[in-house]
């Protein structure tokens, strides 16, 4: 389903804050920073890329999207690239800002994927988004076409005739946003967990990181505030019950419990709980916590439906770690079974997982059954849709529970649990 959502602009409720964010580089960007870090004035004038790309690396831009990767060290490594992908995916459930962006602000977002174009050199840019996502769609297609049109943009500051701009829709399944999911779809080229989309070809940017692309270059801004969602039990907010609350340029460094006070949400119980970023891949939080550069959201939920267990773990890369797998189990009140990894999980060196082939499972019977055996009366997974969808069609036949580590921040969000049944189609891994 399409979720409603309202904007509220972050200067309405932090004034004081806002002021000063925009004098100052946040103190988690300053990593990004190098101190030999050129300015850009000492550059050579009529070098576009060079001075587009110090800007970035002087704002502070790291990958808003969630993975922190400084900005300017992503496109100085995408040098040489053919296409520049904008991922619009909004690919975990509840949240809602980047697609709210694109709704209000497509125009500076297709200017931030047009500056990053120039910088690696690519000719093609793509709009990765959901259909279901029409109106945000509709925007970007406008700003797409009056870029075409216009056939020069201020941002680049150069004639920039046969723009190659389009949009790619993606499919409705998590993790549709995930960079080599996004680089298979779009592209058709599977690449190895190990690798990066360079290794296709393309560069892939999250949309918001974009806008702050155009920010640092255009409008010459330190990256200082996020735009992030808040979901869930948001009694008292004064806004509609079913909806999503974005909130444009929140200041870094603010904590959660200031942000629920500023939208009069009542701070969450103690039986409660709190998340930081999205259902799927959000970290347990504490109301003193703060805004990142990094940080997608804020959710409030519920307390945990008990199970009386015992209750086995499925650990999928596309999902929530381990750890907070356990703790959901603990807060169920249930003993632990035992421990598995998804069929397509792959360990990395650094002990990392990735998933084979993100989105597309080649089954999880023998991980079910594997935890049948060492006792499980009940499941909790963190599953993609796919990963969810193979649990569902062996677990209840063996009269095993089913828990996903989203159900209780979609309960509180009003929005459908995990447990889908959806056909997909492999793709196979480039040799």
């Amino acid at each position: 389903m399409v979720r409603k959502h309202c904007i509220v602009r972050a200067e309405s409720l932090f004034a004081q804050q806002s002021q000063h964010a925009n004098s100052v580089v946040p103190d988690d960007s300053v990593a990004a920073l190098s101190s030999d870090a050129a300015p850009a004035a000492r550059l050579i004038p009529d070098d576009p890329q060079a001075d587009a790309l110090s800007l970035i690396r002087e704002a502070g831009l790291v990958g808003m999207g969630g993975a922190g990767f400084p900005t300017w060290k992503k496109l100085e490594f995408g040098k040489g690239a053919s296409v520049v992908i904008a991922n619009a995916a909004e690919c975990e459930p509840l949240l809602a800002h980047n697609i709210a962006r694109l709704e209000t602000d497509a125009e500076r977002i297709v200017s931030g994927l047009m500056i990053a174009m120039r910088i690696v050199g690519a000719s093609k840019g793509i709009v990765a988004i959901k259909a279901k996502n029409a109106a945000a769609v509709a925007s970007l297609q406008s700003a797409l076409q009056t870029a075409v049109q216009s056939a020069t943009h201020s941002a680049l500051e150069t004639a920039q005739g046969n723009l190659d701009l389009s949009v790619f829709f993606l499919q409705d399944r998590y993790p549709a946003g995930d960079e080599r999911a996004i680089v298979r779809d779009v592209l058709g080229t599977l690449i190895a967990p190990t690798s990066i989309p360079g290794e296709a070809g393309a560069v892939v940017i999250n949309v918001e990181t974009l806008l702050r692309v155009h920010e640092a270059v255009v409008d010459r801004k330190p990256v200082a505030t996020k735009d992030i969602t808040v979901a869930g039990l948001i009694d008292g907010s004064g806004y509609e019950r079913d909806t999503s609350i974005v909130v444009y340029d929140v200041p870094i460094g603010i904590s959660l419990r200031e942000v629920l006070a500023a939208l009069n949400i009542a701070e969450p119980g103690p039986d409660a709980q709190l998340l930081t970023g999205g259902p799927y891949m959000g970290n347990a939080a504490q109301l003193d916590d703060t805004i990142t550069a990094t940080c997608g959201g804020i959710m409030i939920a519920g307390p945990e439906i008990p199970d009386p267990g015992p209750v086995g773990i499925i650990v999928c890369a596309c999902g929530a770690s381990e750890e907070r797998l356990k703790s959901i189990v603990a807060a169920e009140g249930a003993s632990l079974a035992g421990i598995e990894l998804c069929k397509n999980a792959v360990r990395l060196p650094n002990g990392r997982l990735k998933c084979a082939n993100p989105g597309i499972c080649p089954g999880q019977a023998q991980a079910v059954l594997a935890l049948k055996k060492q006792g499980a009366t009940g499941l909790l997974i963190g599953h993609c849709t796919d990963c969810s969808n193979t649990v569902m069609q062996i677990a209840p036949k063996l009269g095993m529970r089913v828990h996903h580590a989203t159900d209780a921040y979609l309960r509180a969000g009003d929005e459908h649990l995990v447990r889908s049944f959806r056909k997909t189609e492999p793709v196979t891994a480039r040799g």
